[in-house]
């Protein structure tokens, strides 16, 4: 009706003044009869009638009329009074998952913390009641003029408190407050089972100042605790958004995935009357990086090392590199491992499995030194052999002379070997000659006669071996056949069996198995005129045998291991390889084995770190 009365004013008579006093009062009118523009405002609706607040000011005049509003005291719980504690409720929407510092054991968070309470001093009149709204939210320092509850974190590292804050108060005087932080916690890491750790980050969140007997402090939706035990596990205490992350997986334990997010219970604790709340959630790590970094090149490394098996032990520089690199790479890897991990005695899993690679790598090594080894001893014993084979000529003089006089070889050499005699048998003794008197030498004196009548004891050589024209150095082939075979005739029976020669062989670098000795043994035999029995393995040799036989061994060496092949079993294998050969030879079969064995024992023992 004004705004009617006014437009009917004529404005042609008014002066210029009056004209734009009548503009402006006509203003409000022409806007409240406009048509509203649904692009520009959408879901319109009419404002209704109501009484009560209708903004965050308005609400604190009307709590400012209802009489002094003091912060410092903490609500009423349900009746009325200040004789029972305040509950409140706490929960943490969790949005991302900063960092995860496994050496410090603490994990970086991004969320909004919550927190539910109920305070009948801020109630008013919701819309059903006719009221003008059914929360009053408010947003930063407008929030800062009702009580609070004095939350922290217990075992906090640090905390950076964000300006976005959001508290809404209803009409029952409920109140929700939501505050965006970023939060750093100290959360132990056990990692134990290192790459397929799973761990549990904690958020302990308890009041600072007031007991149980004045605060409870609680989950969300979650059970008051009743006991020193607690309320065990119960609530939502951690709601999490949707998590990505390139090395753990979120929410693994709770059965959910992190991309969906998730939620988890809260544990309440009371520790000294006072309420403990754990706010937890459980994540794993992803463990292809340490499998591509350090499980599958250890093995590849352990597979250099096992190369060096087939390389021949002669290529020595070769073979050194083949065997060497390895263990210092394996090294590298393990200091790699310990890069970003805490260097304590923890035992952890992948720690252990490199530790073991390393030593399998060094015993590969230290095969190589075994190889070389064995490589001088044989080529010791191949220089008897190769002066044995020079002996030869030497060695078919004495049989021959054996066979003459129809004596056996360690007669001749008994009848040959050099005499003890005594200066006084006119035999001529030369001036300035040491002689052996069984102590120590004497030198005799210059002015001895040539011809002296002095009873000193000489050793003088042989009339046999004299008349022969053997010397000396020709039994030291027989006197060196004694000694291999005395050693080795065990029974000291005069006779070796096929298993005694195949030892006694070795000592010239020849190796066969048993039954190839055997085979040997019966060739030679017969070879000699001799029959032998059909079972080889009964057929023994005596000394004098023995001798001729190792004088032209070489003879029946490579036929014997031509007639031993076939089906021969591993022993035989290995008794007819050199020491270096059966060292290479057994490190290809059992060196894959021991790798084998070791990573399924380290993934069957697994639960167990």
């Amino acid at each position: 009706a004004a705004c009617a009365s006014i437009s009917r004013v004529p404005l042609v008579h008014a002066s210029m003044a009056h004209r734009h006093l009548l503009i402006f009062a006509l203003l409000p009118c022409w806007a409240a009869a406009a048509p509203v523009n649904e692009a520009a405002c959408p879901d319109t609706t009419a404002v209704p009638s109501c009484t009560g607040p209708t903004s965050v000011e308005e609400y604190w005049v009307q709590l400012a009329s209802q009489g002094h509003y003091d912060k410092s005291k903490r609500p009423a719980c349900g009746n009325s009074t200040f004789a029972g504690p305040t509950v409140v409720e706490v929960q943490l929407y969790l949005t991302q998952v900063n960092e995860v510092d496994q050496k410090l054991g603490q994990v970086t968070v991004n969320g909004y913390m919550r927190s539910w309470w109920h305070d009948p001093r801020l109630a008013f009149r919701s819309e059903a009641e006719g009221g003008c709204l059914d929360a009053v939210r408010m947003a930063g320092a407008d929030a800062e003029g009702i009580w609070e509850p004095d939350l922290y974190f217990d075992n906090l590292v640090s905390l950076h408190t964000h300006e976005s804050r959001l508290l809404e108060i209803y009409p029952d005087g409920g109140v929700w407050k939501s505050e965006q932080i970023t939060l750093t916690v100290k959360s132990p890491i056990s990692l134990g089972k290192l790459p397929y750790d799973m761990h549990t980050a904690r958020i302990v969140v308890a009041s600072y100042s007031q007991d149980i007997s004045l605060m409870r402090v609680i989950p969300r939706g979650g059970a008051v605790g009743r006991s020193s035990s607690g309320g065990g596990r119960s609530g939502v205490g951690i709601i999490a958004a949707p998590l990505s992350s390139s090395v753990w997986a979120f929410g693994a334990e709770e059965g959910h995935h992190a991309h969906r997010g998730f939620e988890t219970p809260a544990l309440v604790e009371i520790k000294f009357s006072w309420d403990y709340v754990t706010l937890e959630f459980h994540y794993s790590r992803m463990p292809k990086y340490y499998v591509d970094q350090v499980i599958l090149p250890s093995l590849l490394f352990l597979t250099v090392s096992y190369i060096q098996f087939w390389v021949d032990p002669a290529a020595a520089p070769a073979r050194a590199a083949l065997a060497v690199i390895p263990v210092l790479i394996q090294r590298t890897l393990s200091n790699q491992v310990y890069k970003s991990l805490p260097e304590g005695s923890q035992r952890m899993w992948l720690s252990d499995y490199v530790a073991t690679t390393i030593f399998i790598s060094v015993l590969a090594a230290c095969q190589f030194g075994v190889v070389q080894f064995c490589q001088l001893q044989e080529k010791r014993r191949a220089a008897k052999l190769a002066g044995l084979q020079k002996a030869g000529e030497v060695a078919r003089k004495l049989f021959n002379v054996c066979e003459q006089d129809g004596t056996t070889l360690l007669d001749l050499l008994s009848e040959c070997s050099a005499q003890q005699v005594s200066v006084d048998s006119d035999l001529p003794v030369a001036a300035d000659v040491r002689v052996s008197v069984g102590e120590p030498f004497t030198e005799m004196q210059p002015n001895m006669s040539a011809t002296s009548s002095t009873s000193m004891p000489c050793k003088i050589k042989s009339e046999r071996a004299v008349r022969y024209g053997m010397s000396e150095a020709d039994l030291m082939f027989i006197k060196y056949a004694q000694i291999v075979f005395e050693r080795f005739d065990q029974d000291r029976s005069g006779h070796c069996h096929p298993s005694e020669v195949r030892r006694s062989l070795k000592y010239f670098n020849i190796f066969l198995s048993t039954f190839a000795t055997a085979s040997m043994m019966g060739m030679f035999l017969r070879d000699e005129g001799l029959r032998t029995s059909v079972d080889e393995m009964q057929l023994t040799l005596t000394f004098d045998q023995f001798t001729k036989l190792l004088s032209k061994v070489g003879d029946y060496t490579v036929h014997a291991k031509a007639c031993s092949k076939g089906s021969m079993s591993i022993v035989a294998k290995m008794q007819g390889l050199a020491p270096s050969k059966r060292c290479d030879s057994l490190a290809r079969w059992l060196f894959p084995a021991i790798v084998i064995v070791t990573v399924a024992g380290f993934y069957l023992l697994l639960p167990l770190y």
